[in-house]
């Protein structure tokens, strides 16, 4: 039987401070919550959106755009 770690207890992978990956979807041009890119990410992935097109409407943070 293999041990799992508690869910209260952080890993050995969880990095201190906040993730670096959230800043982008908080940034949303829409004006969403966390919760709702969350939930607006999962519903159009299960319709077959690409990574690139959730990257591109929810998160553009691209700094060699020109627009």
């Amino acid at each position: 039987m293999t041990s799992r770690t508690p869910t209260g207890n952080p890993g050995a992978t969880a990095a201190p401070g906040p993730s670096r990956r959230r800043s982008p979807l908080l940034n949303n041009p829409y004006g969403l919550s966390l919760r709702e890119v969350r939930a607006e990410v999962r519903r159009l992935s299960a319709r077959g959106w690409q990574l690139w097109e959730l990257r591109r409407r929810f998160a553009p943070d691209r700094k060699d755009r020109t627009t």
